[in-house]
């Protein structure tokens, strides 16, 4: 029986809960939620009272755990993971993995010396028409020149009400950053997924909204292999939406999108082509997890070196938009 316990059970934790609690020989038998109307809603969601616990260490080590689930405020993950990991258990948390470059990379190094592993939420990796689209970028595809695209929601006037218990998020000393690390985190580490670039040069700007976060931000970007983009992310929309456009130079564009219907339209044909889906071995971040913890797989879906360039990109748009210049790696 693998054993798991929760640090957080606030609404995110539900999803993660809904995958695990379907999955033969998996256990759910601890957390750490301070509100006790979220801890009582994820007991009755999940049908059996869990043992309480205050600090990780305490936890880990009296459940005798396999792995955790951390769906904290941002700035907590950090410490969070390091504990698991050199307390010698495998970790699911949720985006953003860590809201620094600079602990980006000492998870790494922690990974490495314990050889455990930390699956992170982007469940975007897992969808057939995005993985049918990164076989299309690696098969069809030469060179990438060009990329364009940008995700926004309602996220200011949600999270500003308060209404769902999630104004932390307005906070950087519980989020660390704004819409760019939260809901932006996932259309940032998809260009990475979908292509494996590098940033290597940045320019941004930044509109707070007389807010302590980013609420709205546009930047421009310098990759590695050549390519170069321009991207936003936006906390104002009527509902919510997200785009990416690639193009190669082989005068072949392909159309990545949850909001829209995706295609590839290809040099010399008129007509757009929806992208064939593609299905993998693993339907959600949760199955990745308990996988990873079976040893059933060496690494997550998601490599680490996507969470890297999502940090780094963040760093980069801070660092240019406060010193008002160019940033170059």
């Amino acid at each position: 029986m693998i054993k798991i316990g929760f640090i957080g059970c606030g609404d995110i934790s539900h999803r993660h809960l809904n995958h695990l609690k379907n999955i033969p020989d998996v256990k759910i038998v601890s957390a750490i939620e301070p509100n006790e109307e979220n801890l009582k809603r994820f007991e009755e969601s999940y049908g059996k009272k869990l043992n309480v616990y205050k600090d990780e260490e305490e936890m880990i080590e009296k459940e005798k755990l396999d792995g955790v689930v951390i769906c904290s405020p941002h700035t907590f993950h950090f410490s969070q993971i390091r504990i698991a990991l050199e307390k010698g258990i495998d970790v699911l948390v949720e985006k953003p993995a860590v809201v620094t470059y600079d602990e980006a990379i000492k998870i790494r190094e922690i990974m490495e010396k314990t050889g455990k592993k930390v699956v992170v939420a982007y469940q975007r990796h897992y969808n057939p028409t995005f993985n049918g689209a990164k076989k299309i970028i690696k098969d069809k595809f030469g060179n990438i020149i060009f990329l364009s695209g940008f995700l926004s929601q309602l996220y200011l006037e949600i999270f500003k009400t308060g209404k769902d218990k999630r104004i932390w998020r307005l906070n950087p000393e519980l989020s660390g950053k704004g819409q760019l690390i939260d809901s932006g985190s996932h259309f940032v580490a998809l260009i990475f997924f979908l292509t494996d670039l590098t940033p290597e040069k940045l320019c941004a700007f930044v509109d707070f909204r007389e807010e302590k976060v980013d609420i709205n931000s546009a930047f421009i970007v310098k990759f590695k292999e050549g390519a170069i983009g321009n991207f936003g992310i936006l906390g104002y929309d009527p509902n919510w939406r997200e785009n990416l456009y690639i193009w190669d130079n082989k005068n072949n564009l392909i159309f990545i999108s949850l909001s829209e219907k995706s295609y590839v339209q290809f040099y010399g044909e008129k007509e757009r082509k929806n992208i064939e889906d593609i299905e993998i071995d693993v339907k959600s971040p949760a199955e990745d997890f308990i996988k990873c913890i079976k040893k059933e797989k060496e690494k997550p879906y998601t490599s680490w070196d996507i969470i890297e360039k999502v940090a780094l990109l963040s760093d980069m748009v801070y660092e240019s938009y406060f010193k008002n210049k160019l940033i170059s790696i």
